[in-house]
């Protein structure tokens, strides 16, 4: 019974890890094939990519841009983490109760007792659910942010070539009427002929 417990947790914990960067999916999204990933993981991945889109895990091609967040998946994330942080390895050596509480300063949990003691009293605590919802978030506008500079970067490299290709191009056709100019003509008797035959006559005419 212990290994199918043990079975059905990973199965679990490998359902709610992302594909890509191989943690606990971080604001998940469900694409069109059914496979689910962080969304910063997603976007950074297509951005890379330069290719039509495509599921980074069975390679199936998704035409959906737009995702919504996977609020199951979301939920499930949450309470495997809480489950963790109640778990016998998290608990509080010295007090054996739960670690409840974030300590800002020393990025560390706490429990209750731990939090309120002295040595901890100057320190910025709060609850576990709080500090993770603050940390999503920085961590979802820092991808937001980089998603933005490599969008922003890859215009700015595509316009930059665009530009070496026009200039290479006005160098080529100038190079090109340049030599045709200077070139050395072949004379042809019958062409050059006529004119000065016509000249010729004319001067005569005088």
């Amino acid at each position: 019974r212990m290994q199918k417990n043990s079975h059905i947790t990973e199965v679990f914990q490998r359902e709610l890890t992302c594909a890509i960067c191989l943690n606990c999916l971080i604001d998940p999204v469900t694409i069109g094939c059914g496979h689910s990933f962080c969304r910063p993981c997603l976007c950074l991945s297509w951005e890379e990519a330069h290719t039509h889109a495509s599921c980074p895990e069975c390679r199936k091609p998704s035409q959906q841009k737009d995702f919504k967040t996977n609020i199951t998946l979301k939920n499930l994330v949450k309470a495997r983490l809480l489950q963790f942080l109640s778990s016998e390895e998290q608990m509080c050596g010295t007090h054996r109760e739960k670690k409840k509480m974030f300590c800002d300063v020393d990025k560390s949990l706490l429990c209750l007792f731990c939090s309120n003691s002295q040595d901890n009293g100057a320190h910025r605590h709060c609850p576990i659910e709080v500090a993770a919802e603050d940390h999503l978030e920085k961590i979802l506008k820092q991808m937001s942010s980089l998603w933005k500079r490599m969008q922003e970067n890859h215009r700015n490299l595509h316009k930059e070539r665009r530009t070496i290709l026009l200039w290479g191009t006005d160098e080529l056709t100038e190079l090109s009427e340049s030599v045709h100019k200077h070139m050395p003509q072949p004379v042809n008797p019958e062409l050059s002929a006529k004119p000065i035959t016509g000249l010729l006559d004319r001067l005569n005419c005088f």
